[in-house]
């Protein structure tokens, strides 16, 4: 046998046990893999064959131990929410200057605060805990406070005409002499509230 043809086939059988060895080696480590697999799963939670990988169920919950709440402070300055402009004649341009600010209070944490007379008209302030408040005499129109907490507050002669106060809670709150026209109040709570009519 000639040099160059023994190089071949010594090749050629080194190749081959390599593969056999890979592929043995493979199956192996498949079937170690599969038999773990299957001891840490469910058997209804495995995907047959003809099943969409879009079907497959997805763990979602999180152990309580990491879950926490971080503080979250959401109280506003006073210096951002504007005073009311003394009352001008009904003809002045200046009666109809909406919010200067256009305040996004959205979620904003003003439980117990005294804003009495601000100019809140077109403000968000969906979500915001407004609980206990002091609202009396606060041009709130055109105002979002959906889902807003506004329970026991004060919002005696408030102007609240065109604002939306839907899902917002106004449980024992006092409207007394509050503008309410066209005020979208669907799903409010008014449970125990001093309407003005």
């Amino acid at each position: 046998m000639s040099q160059s043809n023994l190089h071949s086939r010594l090749l050629f059988t080194l190749a081959a046990v390599l593969t056999g060895a890979t592929l043995v080696g493979g199956v192996g480590i498949y079937l170690g893999l599969k038999t773990v697999d299957t001891s840490t799963k469910p058997s209804e939670t495995s995907l047959q064959p003809s099943q969409d990988i879009s079907e497959a169920p997805v763990e979602t919950s999180v152990p309580p131990q990491y879950i926490s709440e971080a503080p979250v402070e959401t109280s506003v300055p006073p210096q951002y929410i504007s005073q009311a402009p003394a009352p001008k004649p009904a003809n002045s341009p200046a009666s109809s200057q909406k919010n200067q600010l256009g305040k996004n209070l959205g979620g904003a944490n003003l439980q117990g605060r005294d804003l009495r007379g601000r100019n809140l008209s077109n403000a968000d302030l969906g979500g915001a805990n407004l609980r206990n408040a002091n609202l009396s005499g606060v041009d709130l129109s055109s105002a979002k406070l959906g889902g807003a907490n506004l329970e026991k507050a004060n919002l005696t002669n408030a102007n609240l005409s065109n604002a939306d106060l839907g899902g917002a809670n106004l449980g024992n709150a006092n409207l007394k002499g509050a503008n309410l026209n066209n005020t979208h109040l669907d799903g409010a709570n008014t449970k125990g509230a001093i309407l003005p009519y």
